[in-house]
């Protein structure tokens, strides 16, 4: 430790370098860091609301990246791509399900992005509630008049034969 320099007549480097370091970062030494807040103190709500915006942000940086190199990116790169878009939808997920129960409301009030489309049943004058649908037989399009009137359950005919038997009977 007490070796010096040949040249200069200087502490060697190893020394003299960590007593430098100690006088450039003094708030890494004990008792000297600095305990006041950055910022003002956030509600148990607030902490919900600005991690979930972070994930949003972060969810919503991923699916443009994602979709504005979908046809340019080599297949690594939109595989590294795909994977990050569906994580970060994952954990934006897993924070919604996670919200514990006394901030849940709120939260749904605020942020619940599926608010029920009435505009249908208002210009139709309808019960914006849930309706059951009507339950009636259906008219096939598609059947000539004999098809409707006939009864086929009796019918046991076979249909074996060739298209020169099928024009034979119809006459043609």
């Amino acid at each position: 430790m007490g070796e010096q320099n040949s040249q200069s007549g200087k502490p060697s480097s190893k020394q003299s370098g960590r007593k430098r370091n100690r006088r450039r970062r003094p708030n890494n030494r004990k008792g000297n860091r600095n305990t006041q807040s950055k910022g003002p103190k956030l509600t148990g709500f607030e902490k919900v609301e600005r991690g979930y915006l972070n994930l949003l942000e972060k969810h919503l940086e991923s699916r443009k990246k994602y979709y504005a190199l979908f046809h340019r990116a080599d297949p690594r790169q939109l595989a590294k791509l795909e994977r990050s878009f569906y994580r970060t939808l994952e954990e934006l997920r897993n924070y919604e399900e996670n919200i514990k129960p006394e901030f849940k409301e709120e939260f749904n009030a605020k942020y619940d992005g599926l608010k029920q489309d009435t505009t249908y049943s208002t210009n139709h004058e309808l019960d914006p509630g849930l309706q059951e649908p009507e339950v009636h037989e259906i008219e096939d399009p598609h059947l000539l008049p004999t098809q409707v009137d006939h009864e086929f359950k009796g019918d046991e005919e076979e249909s074996v034969g060739s298209i020169d038997d099928y024009n034979k009977y119809k006459g043609l």
